[in-house]
């Protein structure tokens, strides 16, 4: 049923000229993937895209995604071959893949070799590698296009492996973790951690010892930051209430300044992880006693 459903809108996908539309052509005609083109055409992955016998599916970045994109990595992409090569290829996977296919948890491998992880949510927006498809199921004679808006990166390493790693912002929050035995407790399912910098920590640190002094309201304190599950902020919504490992509930709000945790600011959003995701805040969230 579902090869007869792509058939027949396949057979939909015109250009202005009466021709049939092949992926490639399609991204050159829709007028927003001007930057993803000519990368496309630089990596020699164009006549792949134009030709190719088996269906693709491309998670196709807009121009105002790669407009995020500093200029000094798309510089350094410039001139790395292989680096930009694999980039694109991990926008692309091989077979159909259309929006009922893009459910909570579902998984497809790029043509890269790494995988991509996308999430549906009650609001109907839907992400992959936590990046929002604005549009989607373009169905052209050779695959299907999704419009993102933002480049899609990989999720190589884990919620401890990242925070270990990225000692200038979360030295403080990682250590803390160490201290009280959490870092493995977060190697064992999918979760959100709000992760504080070190500079809302630093806040605190007059009054840790007193904090530690009550080593189970300090762990609790750690523990009120990570939410089981994945909520990239698209999934977020106003007045929304999420279940902590502390055992309380932490309030969403979406203000016309940004997305907050209780008072906390969102400064960094949607960092995908290989189990879960990571919001980066300005202040350390206190529990309830």
């Amino acid at each position: 049923m579902l090869g007869f459903f792509v058939t027949v809108l396949s057979l939909q996908a015109f250009c202005a000229n009466g021709q049939l539309e092949n992926v490639f052509s399609y991204l050159q005609h829709s007028g927003n993937h001007t930057t993803l083109v000519g990368l496309l055409k630089q990596s020699g992955l164009a006549g792949t895209l134009a030709t190719s016998a088996t269906p693709l599916t491309i998670f196709a970045p807009t121009d105002a995604a790669f407009a995020k994109v500093p200029q000094s990595v798309l510089d350094q992409l410039n001139t790395d071959p292989k680096a930009l090569a694999d980039t694109l290829k991990f926008h692309v996977t091989s077979g159909i893949v259309i929006s009922p296919m893009i459910q909570d948890g579902s998984v497809f491998t790029s043509l890269s070799g790494k995988t991509l992880t996308t999430h549906r949510y009650e609001n109907q927006n839907y992400v992959i590698q936590g990046v929002k498809i604005e549009s989607g199921d373009k169905v052209v004679l050779n695959g299907v296009i999704h419009s993102v808006d933002s480049v899609l990166t990989p999720s190589d390493v884990s919620i401890s492996e990242y925070l270990g790693t990225h000692e200038t912002q979360f030295a403080d929050l990682y250590a803390a973790l160490v201290l009280e035995g959490l870092e493995n407790a977060l190697e064992s399912g999918t979760f959100t951690i709000f992760a504080p910098q070190d500079s809302a920590f630093a806040q605190i640190l007059a009054n840790l010892p007193s904090i530690t002094a009550d080593d189970s309201y300090f762990k609790k304190i750690l523990t009120y930051h990570v939410v089981p599950g994945v909520w990239f902020s698209s999934g977020l919504t106003d007045g929304m209430s999420l279940p902590t490992l502390a055992g309380s509930n932490i309030t969403i709000s979406l203000q016309g300044s940004g997305v907050f945790v209780k008072t906390a600011q969102v400064l960094q959003a949607d960092v995908p992880l290989s189990n879960g995701c990571l919001h980066v805040i300005d202040d350390v969230l206190a529990p309830p006693k």
